[in-house]
């Protein structure tokens, strides 16, 4: 995952990224949070069932123990099997009371994994809102720095090799004159490169702080939402769960 952005080190960035950056770190807190809280729901859930096995395990030892002890007594039943009898029907009536905490459990942390690919797709956004903030304010620096040397470079190519095109084979339009030999120029040195780059810039101390892309988890996470249609079953199942909890 990526680091978690610091407040301390917002001042040095321009108003509009340390808004951006905070709008993240606020996401991605709540993000991580209602992972957090699925993952504890979802390890209680597994506790309560690991508890359930151990019951159902020792409750069928119990009634094995019974029915061995029945048949060499012939049927006659001793104070020990009424006693076993009796923790065997406890064993299933708690069986019953697993399924009812286990079903209760389930129908509560339903829409956890709901809240937690909402929380992710906010996180993202927020990322992208930056990488894109970022990036205009990168270009602009560049072009404040190197556009004038950038332009001036470019017009000079484009006299250039226009002049030496004619002077071999002669301007054909859209062919080789000069405005069409300086955008294949262009293409061929700037925009092709560009397209097919897949490098961020990971040294740009925003990104350091906050990583080039959002964290994959979160992407997963978002993977996982819900239909509309699904989303509203699950609500009236919690609802109808929840009118039976009150009779």
């Amino acid at each position: 995952m990526n680091n978690p952005v610091e407040n301390n080190n917002l001042s040095t960035f321009p108003a509009v990224t340390q808004r951006a950056l905070e709008t993240l770190n606020t996401t991605r807190n709540a993000w991580l949070e209602a992972r957090r809280q699925q993952k504890a729901a979802a390890d209680n859930i597994a506790t309560i069932r690991q508890r359930r096995a151990e019951m159902e395990a020792t409750t069928n030892a119990l009634n094995e123990e019974w029915r061995t002890l029945f048949r060499e007594s012939q049927g006659v039943v001793s104070k020990e099997m009424k006693k076993l009898r009796t923790e065997i029907a406890l064993g299933r009536e708690t069986l019953e009371d697993f399924d009812e905490l286990l079903t209760a459990q389930e129908c509560e942390n339903a829409l956890l994994p709901q809240e937690t690919a909402e929380l992710a797709g906010k996180y993202i956004h927020a990322h992208d809102e930056l990488v894109g903030i970022r990036a205009k304010q990168t270009w602009e620096d560049f072009i404040q720095s190197h556009g004038k040397a950038l332009i001036q470079t470019l017009s000079l190519l484009k006299s250039t090799m226009g002049r030496e095109a004619s002077a071999v084979v002669g301007v054909v339009h859209s062919v080789n004159d000069p405005d069409t030999l300086l955008k294949d120029f262009i293409h061929k040195h700037i925009t092709r490169p560009a397209l097919n780059n897949t490098a961020m810039p990971e040294q740009d101390p925003v990104f350091k702080l906050a990583g080039v892309a959002p964290d994959y988890s979160a992407r997963l996470d978002l993977s996982k939402q819900l239909s509309p249609a699904a989303i509203h079953k699950m609500k009236v199942r919690q609802e109808q769960a929840e009118k039976v909890k009150s009779v």
